[in-house]
């Protein structure tokens, strides 16, 4: 069974990014997923106060996480750039550099850019 990889590089606040998690999940249940936050993206693993912004966070979605196959990915200098330590994240991520992430993606059956 291959792989599907979702890419989350934009708005880390935004629908797509909350829709690219739960689909993900969702879609973990039967397939091997790797959810791949880079650039800004790794703000959505952050400590953040949703309710600030009137939106809904991660925690509730990745409270499952251990029940399906998904693995939570970081790209390791997108996080170091930002200031972003292992503890700033709330679900303890899989930090990859940029070239594993890209043999990641050449592994895949599908990869999905958000």
């Amino acid at each position: 069974m291959k792989s599907i990889v979702f890419l989350i590089k934009g708005d880390p606040f935004s629908w797509k990014t909350h829709e690219a998690v739960r689909v993900g999940l969702a879609l973990a249940i039967n397939s091997e997923v790797y959810l791949v936050f880079i650039r800004d993206g790794v703000y959505a693993l952050s400590r953040w106060s949703p309710e600030d912004l009137q939106i809904y966070g991660f925690e509730k979605l990745l409270e499952n996480i251990e029940y399906v196959n998904a693995k939570l990915v970081v790209e390791d200098s997108s996080a170091e750039e930002r200031g972003l330590k292992p503890k700033d994240f709330i679900k303890e991520p899989i930090f990859m550099s940029v070239e594993d992430i890209s043999k990641l993606i050449d592994q895949a059956g599908a990869v999905l850019v958000w």
